[in-house]
Parts: C-alpha cells; structure tokens; sequence
C-alpha cells in the first residue's frame, strides 16, 4: 500500500514538472517572438484623471491631474477652483500652489454647447497684479481640459472680462487654450508670428511635472516640426525646464487622418529608453495642444511601438 502511494506521488510531481517545463517552453517562445517583432512601451496616463494647472517654480504653471469627483461639470470645476485658490486645499503636491486669491468664491456657473461661463468673486483680483495673466491662463487650460468643454466665458460679479485689469490687454469673448501658457515672445518682425505650445519637464520637490511653454516665434513651418526642434534642440532659454528628445533624433515623415497624427522618428529615439515614456509624452501633450487630433501614434523607421490617446 505505502510503495503504491509512493508510487503515486512520483507519477503526480513528474507529471507537474514536466506541464510546467512544456507550458515554461511554449511562453519562451512566445517572447521571444514578440521580442523580436518591435520594441512597444504600453502606458495609461491619469486614466478618469483631470488635468489642473498649477503654480510651481518661477511662476509656471505646470500640468498635474487629480480626481475631481463629481457627476457634471459645473460640479467638477467647484472642485476645479478649490484646487486652483491659495491656501484652500492642503492637498496639493509639494512646491506648488493654487494661482486664485485666498477668498475667491463661485458665483455661478453655466455650460451651453461646451462653453462654460464662470462667474467669480472680486476678490479674484485681489492677488499679485504679475500674475493676473498666469491665473487667466491656469483657469482656461484647466477648464478647458475637461471632457466636453470648448470654451470658458469669465466674468467677475457677473461682468464679462474683456481685458487685463493690470495691463489692459483685450481678452478674447471667449477663452479657449489659444489663448497660450506660459508665454515665451521670440520675434525680430511683427509680420509672419506663429505659436507653438511644447511641452517641457521640471523637477519639483524631487516629482517631475509637464510645462507647456506658448512661444511666439517668426516661423512659417508646420508646428510639428518646431515642436520636434524645441525638444531636440540643446539650447533652453530656462535651465529648469528639461527636454529629454536626443539632438539626433529626426522625424522622418508624418501625416495626420482623422484625429490621428503619425509620426514615423529615425532609431535614435531609443537612444534612451529609460527616458522614452516622458519623451513620446512630451511630444504627445505638445500635438495635442497644437492640433485637433485624439491619437498620436509613434514608429520608428516605419514600425509602430505605441500610440497616446488623448
């Protein structure tokens, strides 16, 4: 009896033993093959997240996502304030702040056809008067970021914002992220002006965070192609802000289809792979700003490793 059990045990562990080394051959292959196929980073970024533009070093506003919880958007962008007003909400990440004075309140907020209308307190003008066009552009890129918004109309005590109170510049009816961030003015001519938003790195508190950068450059190339110049190029004019695109990396071709831009890169973007999900990222968030595009789909030398969805 005990040598039939023995027996027994034997037959089950080398039957085990051996499933396992034919399953262990079959995965092997498998990844082999794959391996051989292309190389394919797979990233989900902020998935149900929303994106807030907040207040880091040297006055940038840089782009974070949070959770804003709510079932509509009037209710996400009561939130979307909170975050946005100084010393309102002790959960921002370290070095950054809101960019709205302590004391602004919500007066009301509408949304017809994907245009929001916010209707702030005065003491929204209450703050550093230097800043007054950064809070502009942090509410409109905040809220514009929202699924379903287009637009965001601004009033104060329910009086449309037409202009700077600082400077007395026109603001557009309504706002939309046209409006730029973070401007950069590099012009020689007052003819023949291009903007182009790129998306560049900075580190704070040890946590590396997006910030778009509006140039306004004498430039009559296709934006992608400056976009890909501004990232490769070894000059920044703010030695806190990061680009990681190689010097050599080209972009060979694109095109653009129904919300898909392709972008078709020689091999040296793998130059560094470690760095290879900021960099498609950066590129990605810096198209999406600048084209009316959902999809960025990467190749490389015509093979497809990953695309970026906005």
């Amino acid at each position: 009896m005990l040598k039939r059990k023995a027996l027994r045990k034997i037959l089950i562990t080398t039957f085990a033993v051996f499933t396992l080394f034919v399953v262990y051959l079959i995965s092997d292959t498998d990844l082999t093959e794959e391996l051989h196929v292309s190389p394919e980073v797979s990233y989900v970024a902020s998935l149900g997240m929303d994106d807030v533009y907040l207040l880091g070093s040297n006055h940038y506003l840089v782009k974070t996502n949070t959770l804003l919880d709510a079932d509509n958007v009037e209710g996400k962008i009561k939130i979307l304030i909170d975050y946005l007003t100084i010393n309102q909400n002790n959960t921002l990440p370290v070095g950054l702040s809101g960019i709205l004075p302590n004391g602004t309140k919500v007066l009301g907020i509408s949304t017809t056809d994907g245009i929001v209308t916010l209707n702030l307190s005065k003491e929204v003008w209450e703050g550093d008067k230097e800043l007054y066009e950064r809070l502009i552009e942090g509410l409109t890129y905040s809220i514009t970021s929202l699924e379903g918004v287009s637009g965001l109309k601004l009033q104060v005590e329910g009086i449309q914002v037409s202009e700077l109170p600082s400077t007395k510049k026109p603001l557009p009816e309504i706002l939309t992220k046209e409006y730029g961030i973070n401007k950069v003015y590099d012009l020689d001519s007052a003819s023949g002006i291009q903007k182009v938003t790129t998306y560049y790195l900075n580190q704070i508190s040890n946590q590396k965070y997006y910030v778009p950068v509006t140039k306004y450059v004498n430039d009559s190339r296709e934006k992608i192609d400056i976009i890909v110049e501004n990232l490769s190029s070894s000059f920044l004019y703010e030695s806190s802000l990061v680009s990681l695109l190689q010097s050599d990396v080209e972009l060979m071709n694109y095109q653009v289809e129904d919300e898909l831009m392709l972008l078709n890169f020689n091999h040296s973007l793998f130059d560094n792979e470690k760095l290879l999900e900021e960099v498609t990222y950066q590129v990605a968030y810096s198209i999406f700003d600048s084209y009316n595009v959902k999809t960025v789909l990467f190749e490389v030398e015509g093979e497809e490793f990953t695309r970026i969805e906005r």
